[in-house]
């Protein structure tokens, strides 16, 4: 997949990470929330059935490694803000945090919340490759087909 592809379809997931973290639209707050969450998924799945390439499992992971990456850099960038994800962390990540010593509880609850946010990007890369994967072996029986009846 081309870089510049790569690097649109991991842009297009960032205004719903940074409006989110920044409170502007809370997670799950309506319409418009869903839409800025699921258009990039979409956006993902169109290129993944629609776009031919010879390695759909190591495009989209690579696809998800960097939605990963953007959303761990969007969430250390915004900790600090007044609304910013350092100010409300995920239960789980502080529930995880309280396991070590208070000196080490802010490298955990960081550490954490970059594990989960490259567990989403890798995630939904994987799945997505399926679909391409899968577009791919439908795409090639298709043109066996056409090409059995043309010859």
């Amino acid at each position: 997949m081309p870089a510049w592809l790569l690097l649109t379809l991991v842009a297009i997931g960032l205004p719903r990470t940074i409006l989110a973290d920044l409170d502007i639209v809370p997670p799950e707050s309506g319409l418009l929330y869903y839409f800025l969450a699921l258009a990039p998924f979409a956006a993902w799945l169109a290129v993944a059935v629609l776009r031919e390439t010879r390695k759909p499992i190591m495009d989209f992971l690579v696809l998800g490694s960097l939605y990963g990456l953007s959303l761990a850099v969007v969430h250390h960038a915004l900790w600090n803000a007044d609304a910013g994800y350092g100010n409300r962390p995920p239960a789980g990540a502080v529930g995880f945090a309280g396991n070590f010593s208070p000196a080490l509880q802010d490298l955990a609850l960081h550490g954490y919340t970059i594990m989960i946010a490259m567990a989403i990007g890798l995630g939904s890369g994987l799945a997505v490759a399926v679909a391409a994967w899968v577009a791919g072996k439908v795409r090639a029986k298709r043109h066996d087909l056409h090409r059995k009846f043309t010859a």
